[in-house]
Parts: structure tokens; sequence; C-alpha cells
């Protein structure tokens, strides 16, 4: 494989990011309109517990693979087999809880195929980490188009003859995992597989980064869970489906980020790092705000065309959500660049944080504004998050945010005393 540019690997994680996010939004669109409110609110429970279980399996291996992977097919190689042969174990464990979980709720099948999901999902975070690490994202970019290409022909399928909940999150595991395999088959050409390393140490490089996501993903998926808890089925599937919504509008933001890692993290010199993250911040910055605009003048009345006017009540969390649109998008890339210097510690400090306002929120908001309360945490917690990523920035990215020199170029001067 050949290394692409950032642009290029941009534009294709692009590519992926809406082949995924126009798929999921199909997914949610088709069960919403064809499963029941409870049964639809069971599909978006158990996606958001199989996001929280994906990260938690994965424990920061596919962040890893992309980051320390890009030095060689050597180490990437022996960084996947290691990685994987170490958490090999979990599978017989999650399973035997599924089983004791879903025994104790009374949905065995829900709860196992949540397992499937997550199985699934932690397996494509590695692969596609490994395959970043080369830095060519057109294999990822061709696994999830047709990934969810398969997921809305089956959710079609199941909403039209079988609208139950674990049919559809099975589904969409089987999905995930039959477009991995020619990836899989393909890996030994871009990894030496056949170099040993400690499962152990793999997994302690891998701990603080799958932590940081854990909890990242958390605070993303926590507001649907809470409201499952603490509200009632409809206010989680209108949360769900505004949430679902305004969170696809970042896909071109995280296509930046997803392309922006393994570039920082070949480049040993802080003055480039800082200047590169400089540039793609401005240009992140002038794509998200006007998109967040425009979704919150436009989305209130386009979600209930969509879907149907019992989701009328997803407009006012949906541009709340919005609002937090260029936060998360300028967040992305100091997070990412914070990443590539491995400044872990800094990252642990915003997302715990993060994490704790959004808990607090939500405890004292949903029970009294349901979806709306759930939004306005989503929207407090990334407040907290940029404030945390800017003053870190201040000190471990000297420059980037100087706002005399913030342009298009990304050109920044950086102290010799800065420099690593």
């Amino acid at each position: 494989m050949r290394a692409r540019g950032l642009p290029a690997n941009s534009a294709l994680a692009l590519v992926g990011d809406v082949a995924s996010k126009v798929g999921a939004l199909l997914v949610l669109l088709v069960a919403a309109r064809l499963f029941s409110t409870e049964e639809f609110a069971t599909v978006a429970t158990g996606l958001a517990c199989a996001g929280l279980l994906t990260v938690a399996i994965d424990v920061g291996a596919g962040t890893l693979l992309a980051r320390d992977g890009a030095e060689s097919a050597e180490s990437r190689g022996a960084l996947f087999r290691a990685l994987v042969i170490g958490r090999g174990p979990l599978v017989p464990v999650l399973v035997l809880g599924g089983v004791l979980m879903g025994l104790a709720l009374g949905d065995l099948w829900t709860v196992l195929m949540v397992v499937a999901l997550s199985l699934s999902g932690a397996l494509a975070l590695s692969v596609l980490g490994l395959y970043r690490a080369c830095r060519d994202i057109a294999p990822e970019a061709a696994q999830k188009i047709a990934a969810a290409a398969i997921s809305v022909a089956l959710v079609v399928v199941i909403g039209a003859y079988e609208p139950r909940a674990d049919l559809l999150i099975g589904a969409l595991a089987l999905a995930t995992f039959v477009t991995l395999l020619p990836l899989l088959v393909h890996a030994p050409r871009i990894a030496d597989l056949g170099i040993a390393t400690s499962s152990r140490a793999a997994l302690r490089r891998a701990a603080p980064i799958g932590l940081l996501a854990i909890v990242t993903v958390a605070y993303y998926r926590i507001g649907t869970i809470a409201l499952a808890v603490l509200s009632d089925p409809h206010a989680t599937a209108t949360f769900s489906v505004a949430a679902t919504l305004a969170f696809g509008l970042l896909m071109i933001p995280n296509a930046i980020t997803t392309a922006l890692l393994p570039r920082l993290s070949v480049d040993r010199d802080l003055g480039r790092l800082v200047a590169c993250t400089r540039k793609v911040l401005a240009w992140t910055l002038t794509i998200a705000v006007p998109l967040a605009v425009a979704a919150v003048a436009i989305g209130p009345y386009a979600i209930p065309a969509l879907i149907g006017p019992e989701y009328e009540d997803a407009g006012l969390p949906f541009a709340l959500i919005c609002i937090g649109i260029p936060l998360i998008a300028a967040s992305g890339v100091i997070g990412t660049a914070l990443l590539a210097l491995g400044r872990l510690h800094v990252l642990g400090l915003q997302v715990g944080c993060s994490l704790g306002v959004n808990i607090a929120v939500l405890v004292l908001l949903v029970p009294v504004l349901g979806a709306v309360g759930a939004a306005l945490a989503t929207l407090a917690c990334e407040i907290v998050a940029l404030l945390l990523l800017v003053r870190a920035a201040r000190r471990w990215l000297p420059g980037l945010l100087r706002m005399r020199s913030l342009s298009m170029s990304g050109r920044v001067d950086v102290p010799d005393s800065a420099r690593l």
C-alpha cells in the first residue's frame, strides 16, 4: 500500500464517514417509521450500550495501531497480533455476562445481540486502525460503504417483515463482520504478523487511550441510557433521533481528524506539528460554524417531515446539540494534536471532567425536561471540554491559539525553548 497525503486521506475518510453516517441515518429513519416506539427505544438503548462496550473491548487498540503502527510493517504487525491475543479471553467472559444480564432483564436475545455488535465493532476498530497506520484510508472507506449498504438493506427487510430490536441489532453486527473479512484476509500484506511481542505490554500502552475513548464515548451515549433509566420510551426515542442526526453532521470534521493523527504522529518537530494543527483547526471551524447555523435553522422543521409528526419534539434537542458542533469539532482537532504528543494525562482530565458535568446535568434535568435536558447536558459537557483543551493547548501547543496569527496558511512561530 502506498501512503497518501493528508488531503487525500481526509477526503477518503469523509467518503467513508458519509457512507457510515448516511447508512446509520437511513437505518434510524426506517426503524423509527416501521418499529413501535417501545421497540425503537430498545434499539436506541441497545446501540448506545453497544457503543460503550465496543470501545471498552477495543481498549484503545485501534488508536494505538494508527499512531504507533505508522512506523513500519513490523511494528503494526507485532502490535496487532499482541492486542488480538491479549483480548481473546474477553470473548467468553462477555458472552457469559450477556447471558446472565439477558436472563436478569428478561430479554436474552437482545442483550446477546448487543454483545455480538460490540465484538464486531471492536474488531473493526482494530482492523481499521491497522490500515490507518499505513496512511491509506481507502480500504476503510470501502468497508464503511459496504457495511452501510448491507445494513440499510437488512433494516428494510426486518422492518417490513419482523420489526424486532434483537433482529436489527444482530443484523448490524453481521454487516460489520462480513465487510471486515476482506480486510482481514489482506492484513498479512500490510503488516508482519509473524513478529511476536508482549500482549501485556501492548495492552498497557493501549489502556490509557482506551480509558479516554470509553469516557469520550460515554458522554455521547450516556444521554440515551439516562433517558432509558430516568424517563420514558418516547423521550428516549426522541433524543436518539436528535442526537443521531446532529452527530451525523460531524462527518466532515471527523474525517479531518481521522487522517490527522497518523500524519502528526510521524512528525517529531513541534513547530511543524503546531503549524499543521493550526491549519486544520482553521479549516475545521470554517466548515463547522456555518454547518451548525444551517442545521439549527432547518433541522426543527425537517425532522418531522423526514421521520413523522410523532418526532416533532426532537427539533429542540437537535438544535441544542447542533450548537455544540463547532465546539466538538475544535476539541477533536486539539485533542488529536495532544494525543500525537502523548499528553494522555491532559486528555484524561478533560474527558473525566466533561463526563462528570454531563452526568450531573443529566441527573438534574432529565427527570424534569426529558430529551431537552439530555441535550443541554451534552452542550454543557462540550463547553467544559473545549475550555479545558484550550488551556492545555496554551501550554503544550504554543502559538496554536494566537488570534493575530490564526489563518488558513497555518504558519506559526514556535519558540525554540518549546520544541521537543
